[in-house]
């Protein structure tokens, strides 16, 4: 398994490189660019938050915090007062540090329903989502996060797996299998918690038509062939 550097930096290095290049075709401005590669970042860690160990668990999860907490602060009406941005922002802190980190420590099992595709898809559907309703994204936008969150998510995955190879010795770790996987079979219950919050979570998603027909856009190619 990969260390918390190495998924942290491989995953700032992917998100940055795709951000921008979004920022370079225009289909972000600088602003969204960074919270495109913050996302990135995000999800590159986002597998390890059932670790049980507790140093790097409550690093993980000061991040997290973090990141929900400027977020939600870049995004709140300006109207509102700095003592209220303040207040509000360290407690979405505070919760997302002590309780909810308790929780995650409670009901999950490390490379258990959260390693795996599946749940990358998730966090993907939420953060799409959470971009389009509370953060008051455009649809596309809303997408294009959601998608660097299930993208380092992968990456993560990959990196996982790719250390489960011994490529000196020519064989493959115990470990190997446990990283990539759609769905963890042996966690029936929060497996099916996963599967079903998918299913919920994707109605709640906004349109999906102008994102898709952008990717699949041979102009869109053509542009990026350009500015390459």
């Amino acid at each position: 398994m990969a260390n918390f550097n190495t998924h942290l930096s491989v995953a700032a290095v992917g998100s940055g490189m795709l951000a921008t290049l979004c920022l370079q075709v225009g289909f972000v401005d600088a602003k969204d660019a960074i919270l495109l590669a913050s996302m990135g970042v995000l999800g590159g860690i986002l597998p390890d938050v059932d670790l049980h160990y507790s140093h790097p668990s409550r690093i993980l999860f000061s991040i997290l915090g973090i990141v929900v907490t400027f977020l939600w602060v870049f995004s709140a009406e300006n109207d509102l007062s700095i003592l209220y941005l303040w207040g509000a922002g360290l407690g979405i802190y505070l919760f997302v540090r002590y309780p909810f980190w308790a929780l995650f420590q409670k009901v999950t099992v490390h490379r258990g329903s959260i390693h795996s595709i599946a749940a990358a898809l998730l966090f993907g559907l939420i953060v799409t989502a959470l971009s389009f309703h509370a953060f008051g994204k455009n649809a596309f936008i809303s997408w294009l996060t959601g998608t660097f969150i299930f993208l380092g998510f992968i990456l993560h995955l990959l990196l996982d797996e790719l250390y489960s190879v011994d490529f000196m010795g020519h064989r493959l770790k115990r470990s190997f299998g446990t990283a990539l996987k759609f769905i963890d079979t042996r966690e029936h219950i929060s497996s099916a918690v996963i599967i079903i919050g998918i299913f919920v979570v994707w109605f709640l998603t906004p349109d999906i038509h102008q994102f898709l027909d952008t990717l699949t856009s041979a102009e869109t190619y053509h542009l990026i062939f350009q500015r390459l």
